[in-house]
């Protein structure tokens, strides 16, 4: 039924990755946008601020030229030249950043530098002129060198000492100032009429060489003088001062569209952007709103989809456990009859070949009991509903009762079965001993299943411990078949089997790794696998427990003597563990020991028998033979047969009862129960099922209680209203004609309340293991579960614990 819900989740799911993903578009497009916009803008305040800087370079570089010009320092020449490479560069980022932005604009970026350049150079020619005029770095200029011409030329006059030439050469003085502090042009004509008067004069009065010569010295000082200012400009309007001018006139109007016009430009794209920013924020929300609200509907209405399927599967599932449940029942309730026979024959007195018999009956339905544990449980695990209960549990003979589960097919295929426990592993621990059994028995049908030759090795090891807990190695190793490397990876899924072949050839559901995959992981741990195909398979896995503080019972009164020429040392270390006294001899010293009467003998099957029988007579003779050997029917006088590896409770509990024998004698008939005293109460057994009822019956004439049978729930009541002062106890089974067990237990329960009696103590006894039907027995007023195949100590158990109750 999984299926039915697969639809509805994927549209979920889908619509779900839709709709993260239309949202992660729109994001990873917003997010880009943004980006791109946060670009341009970025690029547009730089552009902005290399602007402002190109401004204030240009600023700087018109304060340098007009600091030059009066200062006539060459440090402003310096930092001309460094404001000129700075403005360069900035207007050339100015131009690269307005091309990249696309800005679109009327400033022609390289006719600007063309002018600035200009202007610079313009300004290069102008600073000549002005150092020409005034000197530079030491140097005298022209200014300098009038002044100097002008001395020499009025200390030849003075050496002339002639009244007119003083005359004409002070208003020549006087004109040459008046021109050079007011660069009057009319004065010019003047001063070459005086000039040429004075030379008339120097020539009219023949005077000497000097004067001659001094005098021409200051007449073309002073036109140097004149043509360098006059080549400078008088005005700002003239020479180079007015091309200067010119010039910046020229660059300014360029610039202004630069430094005025772009800036505001600039912020109105800016404005756009934001503009376009704030636009795409509000369409990024509207849009995932749009697909949130999309969504929204859409999985409302695939939710109630998946409710419905999910209800359906409820439905299905509830119908699947209805089935599981009654074929449950049907399957235990003979399985009970089988398993309960089974046990009550065991207490018979019968030979040894017998009780082997008798074991394997038991074997095999275990093994079918295991079948049907798998079947529920894996219901269980897909409803969610199997949980781990933990209780003390005989952790070792768990391998034990396993190995002995599939002895009987080993001995028929001749397979080898090796069991190795660590002795270090304490004897009980706190674990789920039902789950742990039922993974080593699904490992274990496995490997006898696959495996036609060889061995079948379990193995028990202490992985680690401290105060409070072990940690455990569970393995299973055969040497099947094998799995093929690439189908191993799936061999733990439910119903998966390696291949075709493997379920035609050998059978099985495909069910019990997937159930030892699942439970194993409930209990903490992982399971693995190794396997060569055509070598065979290791199945192992760890799992933590907590300690637990019972131990088993040393039997000091138990004499064992062991003869054998090759020691088993498992036998050894199982005598060992339970403190049984022994000793072992090679069996060539059987005629040299002198035994008690009550020492029980161990004897190796490959030993002489007779011979050991005639020295021994009166002892118990326990024979020891390999699994895959088969009992001696012939035989007859051997007290008890023991199976190796087959130890544990096996060996202790064989020991135990030959201990209570004196003699190896057959005794025949069953054992007498009237010695031992009745109880003063009646239970009341509700059971239908006449093999039940005889077997329940059976188990509490061997205890020695008596009891009174109801065939359904209505009689049952009506014998508990007549008889409920002598009542104690009540076993109640659940599914019955007439009247079940649940209603049964509330009517009880109301009656109790009516009459204010003390509540008897009801146990359910049902072939139902559901935990709902569980569940049910205790709603219903019941105060304990025993399910169906019950085995006597767990019935004695419960009586034990619940008759002071009662």
């Amino acid at each position: 039924m999984s299926n039915t819900n697969t639809s509805p989740t994927q549209a979920i799911r889908k619509t779900l990755i839709l709709g993260a993903f239309a949202i992660l578009s729109f994001l990873a497009l917003f997010f880009y946008t943004q980006h791109s916009v946060d670009n341009t803008k970025n690029q547009l305040i730089s552009l902005q601020k290399s602007i402002l800087t190109a401004s204030n370079n240009m600023l700087m570089m018109r304060r340098h030229e007009k600091d030059f010009i009066d200062r006539v320092d060459q440090i402003y020449l310096q930092k001309m030249e460094t404001d000129y490479q700075n403005i360069l560069e900035e207007l050339g980022s100015i131009n690269a950043t307005i091309i990249n932005s696309g800005l679109n604009t009327d400033y022609d970026g390289q006719l600007a530098l063309s002018h600035v350049d200009n202007y610079v150079q313009r300004f290069y020619l102008l600073a000549d002129i002005v150092l020409l005029i005034h000197g530079s770095e030491g140097e005298p200029g022209l200014i300098d060198n009038l002044k100097q011409k002008a001395l020499a030329f009025e200390y030849a006059l003075i050496q002339a000492n002639s009244t007119p030439l003083d005359y004409i050469a002070l208003t020549t003085k006087d004109l040459m100032y008046q021109f050079f502090a007011e660069f009057d042009p009319t004065v010019l004509p003047r001063i070459e009429r005086i000039l040429v008067q004075m030379q008339s004069e120097i020539s009219a009065q023949n005077a000497s060489y000097e004067l001659v010569y001094r005098f021409q010295e200051f007449r073309l000082a002073f036109y140097a003088l004149q043509s360098a200012y006059e080549n400078f400009g008088y005005s700002y309007q003239e020479g180079q001062l007015g091309e200067l001018r010119t010039t910046i006139h020229k660059l300014e109007g360029k610039l202004n569209t630069l430094f005025n016009v772009l800036p505001k430009q600039i912020n109105s794209e800016i404005g756009k952007h934001q503009n376009h920013q704030s636009l795409a924020t509000i369409s990024l929300i509207t849009a995932i709103v749009l697909i949130l609200l999309y969504v929204v509907r859409q999985t409302s209405t695939l939710e109630k989809k998946l409710i419905d399927a999910r209800e359906q599967e409820k439905q299905a599932n509830r119908a699947k456990s209805a089935f599981l449940a009654n074929m449950s029942h049907e399957i235990r309730t003979p399985l009970n009859g089988i398993l309960g026979m089974t046990e009550i024959l065991g207490d018979s007195k019968l030979s040894a070949i017998q009780k082997d018999y008798l074991a394997t009956i038991n074997a095999s339905s275990q093994t079918l009991l295991m079948l049907i544990n798998d079947i529920l449980d894996l219901s269980k695990i897909e409803s969610g509903h199997l949980e781990i209960c933990p209780h003390t549990t005989a952790i070792k003979e768990t391998i034990f009762d396993t190995a002995a589960l599939i002895a009987p097919k080993a001995q028929q295929k001749q397979l080898d079965i090796l069991i190795d426990i660590d002795p270090d592993i304490p004897d009980y621990v706190k674990a789920d001993e039902q789950k742990v059994r039922q993974t080593l028995m699904n490992l274990a049908s496995n490997a006898i299943k696959f495996t036609e030759t060889g061995s079948i090795e379990f193995s028990l090891k202490l992985k680690a411990q401290t105060e409070d807990s072990v940690t455990i190695g569970f393995s299973i190793q055969d040497t099947g078949i094998g799995i093929d490397e690439k189908n191993q990876k799936h061999i733990f899924e439910e119903f998966k089997q390696e291949d075709a072949d493997t379920s035609k050839d050998y059978g099985g559901t495909g069910l019990g790794l997937a159930i030892c995959a699942k439970m194993v992981e409930m209990m903490g741990g992982n399971i693995h696998l190794e396997s060569i195909k055509g070598k065979g398979c290791h199945f192992y896995f760890d799992l933590k427990f907590s300690r637990d503080s019972h131990s088993v019972s040393d039997e000091p009164s138990l004499c064992v003597q062991y003869f054998t020429d090759s020691p088993n040392t498992l036998l050894l270390s199982e005598l060992e563990r339970y403190g049984v006294k022994f000793a072992h001899s090679a069996v060539s010293d059987i005629n040299t020991l002198e035994l008690t009467t009550d020492t029980i003998i161990i004897l190796d099957s490959n030993a002489n028998f007779s011979s050991v029988q005639s020295q021994f007579e009166e002892h118990n003779i326990v024979l020891l033979r390999d699994n895959k050997e088969a009992a001696d029917a012939n035989n007859l006088k051997v007290s008890a047969f023991l199976t190796s590896p087959l130890f544990g409770n096996r060996l202790i509990n064989s020991l135990r009862n030959l201990k209570k024998t004196e003699t190896p004698s057959e005794l025949t008939g069953d054992n007498d129960t009237n010695s031992k005293p009745k109880r003063t109460f009646r239970i009341l057994v509700v059971e239908d099922n006449k093999v039940n009822q005889q077997i329940v019956g059976l188990n509490l004439t061997k205890l020695s209680i008596s009891f009174v049978i109801a065939n359904n729930g209505q009689e049952a009541i009506e014998i508990y209203q007549r008889d409920y002062s002598s009542i104690g106890l009540i076993l109640m089974d659940c599914m019955m004609p007439v009247l079940d067990g649940f209603e049964a237990t509330k009517a009880i329960r109301e009656f109790e309340a009516k009459k204010a009696l003390k509540q008897t103590h009801i146990i359910a006894l049902t072939a139902s293991v559901l935990d709902d039907d569980i569940q049910k027995c205790y709603q219903s007023g019941m105060d304990d579960y025993l399910p169906k195949p019950f085995k006597r100590e767990v019935l004695m158990e419960k009586l034990d614990s619940k008759f002071q109750a009662s």
